[in-house]
């Protein structure tokens, strides 16, 4: 195990042992900037959700999250509640249906995370490039192919 390995090891096992700390504070932050999601903290399952919606030319777009430092990978799970978007690797969906927002091993800071309230503007960014997406057939937006 190299040192950055170690140090990030470190750094997750921190959050992990002070989770609620950790959960309370995204939860403000986000709180303080987008009054149109609605957060809780699920003490039971150790996560932040929240619900909201989201209007962009006349169409409004629930989205729901869950953000947690115990799940593998990324810690945010954060998807937009409508049946009539249906998976593709082109749209920058994971199979869960969750929003591909960022990769999460070239876009995340050495050592640090992605707070949540930096990603919440990348929800609407997704969405106005969905758009997009289904009206030219190719996603304008910078990627990362899957």
């Amino acid at each position: 195990m190299n040192l950055i390995t170690a140090l990030e090891a470190s750094r997750i096992s921190e959050i992990k042992k002070n989770w609620f700390v950790f959960l309370n504070t995204e939860k403000s932050l986000v709180e303080k900037h987008f009054e149109w999601l609605d957060l809780k903290i699920l003490t039971n399952k150790k996560i932040l959700f929240g619900k909201g919606t989201l209007y962009f030319k006349n169409k409004s777009y629930d989205i729901e999250l869950y953000y947690s430092p115990f799940f593998n990978f990324r810690y945010d799970r954060i998807s937009i509640k409508d049946k009539s978007i249906k998976y593709s690797d082109a749209i920058h969906l994971y199979k869960d249906m969750t929003l591909c927002l960022y990769h999460p091993l070239i876009d995340k800071p050495l050592l640090r995370g992605i707070p949540l309230y930096k990603m919440i503007p990348w929800i609407i960014e997704w969405i106005i490039l969905y758009e997009k997406y289904k009206q030219y057939g190719v996603w304008l937006g910078k990627e990362i192919k899957h």
